[in-house]
């Protein structure tokens, strides 16, 4: 099943509140925190979605609301 990949950008004190959420909504997309250097103040998650639920993704992307930054690679197509 082909999924759609975004990347998105989450303080590292929100890290665990945000991987809470997305792991409630179980179902509407998978993450992976990608590689990250010790101190960093923040965290990178890569989300695959399914076609199927981008919108309601982008919906909880957005009541997340200042908790996470899309970082500008967006969605890419990937299989």
């Amino acid at each position: 099943m082909k999924s759609i990949r975004k990347i998105i950008r989450v303080r590292k004190e929100d890290s665990a509140f945000v991987y809470f959420i997305l792991e409630s909504y179980e179902g509407i997309t998978s993450y992976s925190t990608l590689d990250f250097k010790p101190g960093d103040a923040y965290r990178d998650l890569e989300l695959r979605i399914p076609p199927d639920f981008l919108c309601e993704t982008e919906d909880l992307l957005k009541r997340l609301g200042e908790m996470v930054y899309e970082l500008p690679s967006g969605p890419v197509q990937s299989g």
